[in-house]
C-alpha cells in the first residue's frame, strides 16, 4: 500500500523529462501480438500497468526482456499460444482496465477470447464496454455470454465499416488492431482521435499498415498487408508533461519539461490561461516561469473548467486544475467532468484540508477560492489523477499532509516521489 506525506509551502523549480505515455505502451504491448518476430519499444515507462501486460504474455508464452533502466522492452511473441480453457481471465489484468486492449490483437492471431472477469481501471463510474462489442460485431465477430464469461468469435470477420457507438479510446484501438488482419477496406467511424490512438497508427504503419485519417474521427484501414518487426519510440506522457507544469504554475517556480509536445499541448494551454498562467516554449521544451501566481481570471460568474473529447481539455487533466483554483486568492470556478459520473465525488477529500467545494450534481463541482489549507489526513480514491490533484493540493497547505492508499499512482507515474524531489518537493512514499 502507497502512502505519501507530503510537507506544504515549498517551490518547486528545475528541469525535468516526462516518461514514455501510459495510454500508447498499455496499447502497444498487446498490439506487438500482431507480430510473429521481436518487437523492440523504447521510453517504456516502468508502471504497474506495463507490469501486468509483460506477466500476462509471458503466461502466454511470450519472450520479453525488459531493460527498465534503459526503458526498453523486446517482445518476442513468436512462440505465444492462447488455451481459453486454462487462460479464459487473460492473466492477472484486474485492475488495469487496459486488458481489454488485448482482445482485437488476440482475435486476430487466435479467431476466440474468452473473458471471465471484466476489467476495472479507475473507479470513475460505470465504464460499458458496448462500444467494443459493436466494433468488433461490425467487422463479424460473434459476441455471446455464457456461463459468465464473454465469448469472442473471428472465425468469419471480415472487412467493412463500423461506427463507434462513442468515441472511445480503446474501443477504437481494438477495432485498428483487428481490422489491420482484416483483408481489404474498414473504415471506423467516430474515432477516437487522442494522441495515444494516433500513436498507434503511426507504429502500425511504420510496421506496413496502411492507415490514413490519423488524428481525425474518420480511419480508413487497407487490412491484411504484411507487418514487419520494427523498433519504435513511445511520445511522452501529456499527462505527466501537465503535472509538472501545474506543479511549477501552483508553487511559483520554474520547471522546464522536455519532450513536451508543444504540437498537442494548445487546449491545455488554454485552461492554464485562465488561471494567469502562461506556457511558453523554447522548442520542444515547455517551461513556466517563476513567479505566476494563480488566479480566478473570471470575477462576474464562475470560471468553467470542462473536459471534452480530444483535442479539447482531456478529462483526465481535469484534476490537474483544481488546484489551481483553490490557491488563487478570490473567485470561483466550476468543474465538469462530462464524462464519468464518479470522477468527483474524491474532491470531498479537499474539504479536511479545508477547501471549500460545493458538489452541485456528480458531474460538476464548484471551488470557492480564498481559503487558506492546513495539512490532514487524506484518503486516495482509485483514480490516478486525482491521487496527483490531492498531492498537488498538500503542497499548499501548511504543515505536512499525510494521503494513504494512493496505490493508483504507480500505474501512471514511474519514480513519482523522487522525482518531484528532484524539483525541490518533500515529499515521501512510507
Amino acid at each position: 500500500m502507497a502512502n505519501y506525506q507530503v510537507t506544504g509551502g515549498v517551490v518547486l523549480s528545475g528541469e525535468i523529462t516526462p516518461s514514455g505515455s501510459k495510454n500508447s505502451v498499455v496499447s502497444l504491448i498487446p498490439a506487438t501480438l500482431l507480430f510473429d518476430k521481436p518487437v523492440t519499444l523504447t521510453n517504456v515507462p516502468d508502471i504497474t500497468d506495463v507490469s501486468r501486460l509483460v506477466k500476462i504474455l509471458t503466461d502466454m508464452g511470450s519472450k520479453i526482456d525488459w531493460d527498465k533502466e534503459n526503458c526498453t522492452l523486446l517482445i518476442d511473441n513468436s512462440q505465444v499460444v492462447y488455451d481459453p480453457l486454462t487462460r479464459a481471465d487473460i492473466g492477472e489484468g484486474k485492475g488495469i482496465r487496459g486488458t481489454n486492449l488485448l482482445w482485437g490483437p488476440m482475435l486476430a492471431r487466435f479467431k476466440k477470447v474468452e473473458v471471465a472477469e471484466l476489467p476495472i481501471g479507475c473507479t470513475l463510474g460505470a465504464r460499458p464496454i458496448d462500444a467494443h462489442y459493436q466494433a468488433f460485431m461490425d467487422l463479424g465477430v460473434s459476441v455471446k455470454q455464457l456461463d459468465g464469461k464473454i465469448i469472442l468469435d473471428a472465425t468469419k470477420a471480415v472487412s467493412g465499416l463500423v461506427w463507434l457507438l462513442e468515441t472511445s479510446v480503446t474501443a477504437t484501438e481494438n477495432a485498428i488492431m483487428l481490422a489491420v488482419s482484416l483483408p481489404g477496406i474498414s473504415i471506423i467511424t467516430n474515432s477516437a482521435s487522442e494522441p495515444h490512438v494516433q500513436e498507434i497508427c503511426r507504429f502500425l504503419n511504420r510496421a506496413g499498415a496502411k492507415i490514413t485519417g490519423i488524428g481525425s474521427s474518420h480511419l480508413t484501414i487497407e487490412g491484411g498487408l504484411p507487418l514487419s518487426p520494427i523498433s519504435y519510440n513511445i511520445i511522452s506522457d501529456i499527462y505527466e508533461i501537465g503535472t509538472f507544469l501545474a506543479l511549477g504554475a501552483l508553487t511559483g517556480g520554474e520547471i522546464r519539461v522536455l519532450a513536451a509536445l508543444p504540437q498537442h499541448s494548445t487546449a491545455v494551454n488554454r485552461e492554464f490561461a485562465k488561471f494567469g498562467i502562461n506556457i511558453e516554449y523554447d522548442g520542444d521544451t515547455a517551461i513556466v516561469s517563476s513567479g505566476q501566481k494563480p488566479v480566478i481570471t473570471k470575477t462576474k460568474s464562475p470560471l468553467i473548467v470542462r473536459a471534452q473529447p480530444w483535442p479539447a481539455l482531456p478529462v483526465d487533466m481535469l484534476p490537474l486544475f483544481i488546484p489551481l483554483a483553490l490557491a488563487a486568492p478570490s473567485g470561483q470556478a466550476l468543474f465538469h467532468n462530462w464524462m464519468y459520473e464518479a470522477g468527483l465525488f474524491w474532491t470531498s477529500e479537499l474539504i479536511k484540508l479545508g477547501a471549500n467545494i460545493v458538489m452541485c450534481d456528480p458531474h460538476r463541482v464548484i471551488v470557492i477560492a480564498g481559503n487558506s489549507l492546513k495539512a490532514a489526513q487524506i484518503e486516495a480514491p482509485y483514480i490516478i489523477r486525482a491521487v496527483i490533484s490531492l498531492v498537488m493540493s498538500a503542497m499548499i497547505a501548511d504543515g505536512t499532509t499525510t494521503i494513504i492508499n494512493a496505490d493508483s499512482i504507480h500505474r501512471g507515474h514511474p519514480h513519482f516521489a523522487q522525482n518531484l524531489r528532484r524539483l525541490g518537493a518533500k515529499i515521501e512514499e512510507i
